[in-house]
């Protein structure tokens, strides 16, 4: 019996003949209770203090939405067929296929309800009680729910009970958890058998190294599924997934839910089954901007919103005080040298595509890839007339020169000669660049001043500062029991990054944490591999690792004093990520490195960036989208 109790045992009122088990009055007698103490998204508030509990418009999900044919359900309703009905039995051959298809096709679903477990709910008792772990798994039961919940406040417990309790309400039911890593799944499956008890004999994971006919030999057999997104897409077109038998579906990293990622994909073709199914989708960052959230919600039909930030009275009791600092880390001189003739080589293509109308006019030295990029998209959707002196040609080739120098300015003040060398040197064997830039003299000079640089070993200033805040930071903590994660962007650097924490090995037992793919300056890490690192810093083996993105998303790495971004030019999301990685259970700190020859306006007042765009602007704009 895993160690677990009611926290309500909802009584129902039922006649002693099963066969005339009042269905309708159960999921309602359900609804009604649930609802008490919800956060539910209305047309006024978010928050509980504004909705009501007592009637169904305060739910987002309504008979004029039923009507609408959405297939955003809120209650438990949708899962039963006939409610007045005895429900079929179908029994699978764990060996074969289902032969007979009109099973498949004459029924909405194929899955009985265990009436007796269905009057209850069961939440853990062998973990702390948190309010607002309990409160959001109530709505996420009972409705279509998006959770947005800062890194390491527990979204891994509540997929876990509910995911339990749709597999108790469901004894033929299939559950899948999906996460677009292994080691993310993995992370879930020990949450499912070490927290809420769901017996390893119906568990599988399932990798695309599983081949296909095996795949469909699990997805008889089992019952509760962790798999990657792309796992489930192709098992669901594939017709391998019995998705008739799917009850509920956990989504993680649930931001990535976008275009025709297989996220989107996978649930576009259950929803044209149609299914009765629970969706329940978790992520830390849902994002800065009202219209990309909004298609995270329609992508994965969400109908009920769950958020907190740290600043909420139910979460702040679990969080600790985070310092963030930037420190600016001036460039050496043959950097500053590198730089000035990299924007030598710039001007005269920016002063080019200006005088056709193709770039506005603005200063050369503020533009990005990001900017180059949208304006060869307007110039290929819309090429303004011919030029006499410049052809369609020409205009491609300047605007791939520039990416590329300000792609190699990038590296340059974020991660130093080195890799803005091997990028230079690569780019230069190969296409357009290579006959552009062969003869100009400016590039000619920057070669020169690189290879003097990496004679001498390219000396980086961020390196030395990175080393000097490792070793303050060691002076006033336990090198045995303190943990710090450096994380950089860039795969190359990395390679710099431990070149470095070899100097100070007295203090620093230092790793590499990066993704499968191997690359020219690191080999890939397997899953395996990656697992084992975790544990070993987890247990002290290691108390610093060096990461790549990687590290950032969703994984439980473990609490950490301090967190280095050697790089500062990522997104304001993936900047959360890094920082949630502390101050969780007690105080930690935030150092960015970067170098001060990089406009600086976008990393200031960072605190007050994540706080308020991502979190209190979502607050603000949620509950426009429901409805």
């Amino acid at each position: 019996m895993c160690p677990m109790a009611s926290i309500s045992n909802r009584e129902l009122t039922v006649d002693d003949d099963d066969d005339d088990f009042d269905w309708e009055a159960a999921v309602q007698e359900i609804d009604v209770t649930c609802l008490s103490g919800i956060h539910s998204a209305s047309s006024h508030s978010l928050h509980p203090s504004d909705a009501s509990a007592e009637t169904p418009s305060s739910f987002p999900f309504s008979k004029e939405n039923e009507k609408r044919g959405t297939s955003r359900q809120s209650t438990l309703h949708r899962f039963i067929v006939n409610p007045n009905a005895k429900p079929r039995k179908i029994s699978i051959d764990v060996e074969q296929p289902v032969q007979d298809p009109s099973l498949v096709e004459h029924s909405v679903g194929l899955v009985d309800i265990d009436e007796e477990a269905a009057k209850t709910w069961i939440y853990p008792v062998n973990v702390p009680l948190r309010d607002y772990q309990l409160a959001i798994t109530k709505t996420a039961l009972f409705s279509n729910t998006l959770v947005a919940l800062p890194t390491g406040l527990g979204k891994t417990l509540i997929a876990a009970v509910v995911m339990y309790n749709y597999f108790r309400w469901f004894p033929e039911g299939k559950i899948v958890f999906t996460a677009p890593s292994r080691p993310l799944v993995l992370q879930q499956i020990e949450a499912c058998h070490n927290i809420v008890g769901i017996p390893q004999e119906w568990t599988i994971d399932m990798t695309g190294l599983i081949n296909p006919a095996k795949r469909a030999c699990f997805w008889r057999s089992k019952r509760v599924f962790f798999v990657t997104p792309q796992v489930l897409e192709k098992d669901i077109q594939s017709g391998t997934c019995l998705v008739k038998y799917l009850v509920c579906l956990v989504i993680d990293e649930a931001h990535r839910a976008l275009g025709n990622y297989s996220y989107c994909v996978a649930v576009r073709e259950l929803m044209m089954v149609p299914v009765p199914l629970r969706i329940l989708a978790l992520t830390a960052t849902p994002g800065s901007k009202q219209q990309g959230i909004q298609q995270i919600i329609d992508n994965l039909h969400i109908s009920t919103l769950q958020y907190r930030d740290e600043s909420d009275h139910d979460v702040s009791p679990y969080v600790h005080d985070r310092k963030i600092e930037l420190i600016q880390v001036a460039m050496g001189e043959d950097a500053v040298e590198i730089n000035n003739e990299l924007l030598e080589v710039i001007r005269p293509f920016v002063a080019k595509l200006c005088s056709i109308g193709i770039l506005q006019n603005r200063d050369y030295r503020t533009l990005s890839p990001c900017d180059l990029l949208n304006s060869r998209d307007k110039f290929r959707q819309a090429p303004p007339p011919v030029h006499p002196h410049i052809k369609y040609q020409d205009v491609e080739g300047f605007f791939g020169v520039l990416i590329t120098l300000y792609h190699i300015r990038k590296l340059l003040s974020s991660h130093g000669i080195r890799p803005a060398s091997e990028m230079l040197e690569e780019k230069l064997q190969q296409g357009s660049f290579a006959r552009f830039m062969s003869k100009n003299h400016h590039i000619c000079k920057v070669r020169l001043i690189m290879e003097k640089s990496l004679t001498h070993g390219a000396p980086s200033p961020k390196l030395s500062k990175m080393m000097e805040v490792l070793v303050e930071h060691f002076k006033t903590k336990d090198p045995q029991d303190s943990r710090v994660i450096i994380f950089s962007n860039f795969r190359g650097s990395v390679r710099d990054i431990m070149g470095a924490l070899s100097k100070i090995e007295d203090i620093v037992r230092a790793t590499e944490f990066i993704g499968q793919s191997s690359g020219k300056s690191l080999k890939g890490q397997s899953q395996k591999v990656q697992q084992a690192v975790l544990e070993k810093f987890r247990a002290g083996g290691y108390n610093v690792i060096v990461a790549t993105c990687i590290g950032e998303e969703g994984l439980d790495i473990m609490e950490v004093d301090l967190v280095i971004c050697f790089d500062a030019n990522i997104s304001p999301i993936r900047m959360i990520q890094r920082m949630g990685r502390t101050g969780r259970k007690h105080d930690g700190r935030v150092d960015i490195l970067e170098h001060s020859i990089i406009n600086q306006s976008h990393l200031l007042n960072f605190e007050v960036v994540i706080s308020n765009v991502i979190f209190c602007q979502f607050s603000k704009i949620l509950c426009l989208f429901v409805c």
